[in-house]
């Protein structure tokens, strides 16, 4: 019986020492999968800056747009040039990377990231909020020679004119001098070999919104169609181009109106539309350190991806309610570069010109416009980050970055020239206008997780 016990001890410490080394095992197998299938990244950033004026911004002030016109109201005249300064780091960012997953032949990788921002910049919160979350769908290697490559990308990250971003280490990374918008989308891009990609998207917004009489809403498209974006980009030994085109559907004015005159009231259905249509162009040339970078857009109206634009009322239907619209027209271009490792030059020029509107914009004064004056509103709906009253714009942005390990460090100098106007002509092209300058000392440290 002695031998019976010892025997049966022998193997149930045999059998604990297998569990226990299968155990280990299968967290390791666990771990592995973890670390195959998701990937973290993520920094911790923190910006000081100096601006000689006072400037049009979000997030305290950090995503800067543009200096204030000069404001003479106060009694000591000029009041916005008033220097100031702050320090936060509201804009570390965590993500999360997901990779490795296949049905078939379908690979499927996502990604979520959020980061810390001041959505209401009065509340003086840093808000954890979400940038990108998606998952991609890709189907490999398709056709007679293997060479097509397909890719259903669905949910919210960078519209496709927005994605090639300056260089630069600034929060607003270009804006207005470039489109900068991340929304909720169905993207679907066709490769063609390694150097022909065609992309078509439908997109919805959510934070970056159109201007309307019930001021910035995304209700306006919801009650109209998606953005429809296509575009081509082309690859070669070093050289990436692309161009495409935005086409925006919107209704202002939505649902019914109720209006009142000598024959009593009357119930209108609102038949109100606006078509806005925006072209772009991207080159982009890469050669060891060195990069080079340019994007033009021709944008009508724009506001929804933060460049300074808008559209405009033109006349009132017959139904006396809906209304006729025209956008405002804007050239924007930007030049970037880029060069170094370790220490690293970089910067860009950027430039803005209002080109105004194809028709007339009413005048409020007149009797059809009665009931726009009735229902307190202005002939032009324009952006809540820019001025109607710019005729255009300048940025110089000159930026030395030192990269220490997973630290860097970063001194930008930004110089904004704006040229505001003092009233509109009938094409919301500003007159009588001055220059307005701010001088912008940009401070950064970053830690890479």
């Amino acid at each position: 019986m002695k031998k019976f016990f010892l025997a049966m001890a022998a193997m149930m410490a045999l059998v604990s020492m297998t569990a226990s080394a299968a155990g280990r095992e299968t967290k390791q197998a666990i771990k592995e999968e973890i670390q195959y299938h998701f990937k973290p990244y993520g920094f911790i950033r923190s910006y000081a800056f100096f601006d000689s004026r006072a400037t049009k911004s979000l997030a305290e002030d950090m995503f800067f747009f543009i200096p204030l016109d000069e404001d003479k109201t106060g009694t000591g005249g000029a009041s916005n040039s008033v220097p100031s300064w702050n320090f936060q780091a509201i804009s570390t960012r965590l993500g999360l990377d997901i990779l490795g997953y296949k049905i078939g032949n379908t690979s499927i990788t996502g990604k979520i990231e959020s980061d810390f921002y001041c959505l209401n910049s009065s509340g003086n919160t840093g808000t954890f909020r979400m940038r990108q979350a998606f998952v991609k769908l890709g189907w490999a290697e398709l056709g007679k020679k293997g060479t097509t490559n397909l890719d259903l990308l669905i949910g919210q990250t960078w519209h496709p004119m927005a994605a090639d971003l300056v260089h630069g280490i600034n929060l607003e990374t270009g804006a207005p001098f470039s489109p900068f918008n991340r929304s909720a989308q169905i993207q679907f891009n066709a490769s063609f070999g390694s150097h022909v990609t065609l992309t078509a998207a439908a997109i919805s917004h959510l934070q970056y919104r159109s201007a309307g009489p019930a001021g910035a809403s995304n209700k306006y498209m919801r009650h109209g169609l998606p953005e429809f974006y296509a575009g081509f980009s082309a690859k070669a030994e070093g050289f990436i181009g692309r161009v495409g085109v935005s086409i925006m559907n919107i209704r202002p004015q939505y649902g019914y109106a109720l209006l009142t005159g000598p024959e009593g009231a009357r119930t209108v259905k609102y038949t109100d539309w606006l078509t806005e249509i925006s072209p772009f162009a991207f080159a982009q040339y890469t050669k060891g350190s060195f990069q080079l970078k340019a994007k033009t857009i021709l944008a009508q109206g724009g506001e929804w991806m933060q460049l300074n634009g808008g559209y405009a009322v033109t006349g009132v239907m017959d139904d006396g309610a809906s209304m006729e619209y025209t956008p405002i027209n804007s050239s924007v271009s930007f030049i970037s570069a880029q060069y170094g490792k370790k220490l690293q030059v970089l910067g860009m020029v950027g430039y803005h010109r209002n080109l105004g509107t194809s028709k007339d914009i009413i005048e409020l004064t007149d009797p059809e416009a009665n009931y726009l004056v009735a229902k307190g509103y202005s002939n032009i709906f324009f952006s809540g980050n820019g001025f109607k009253n710019i005729r255009q714009m300048v940025r110089f942005t000159p930026t030395l970055l030192y990269n220490f390990g997973r630290m860097q460090f970063g001194l930008e100098y930004d110089y904004t020239m704006v040229e505001y106007g003092t009233n509109l002509t009938a094409r919301a092209i500003p007159e009588n206008t001055h220059w307005v300058g701010n001088h912008r000392i940009l401070l950064l440290a970053k830690f890479n997780l």
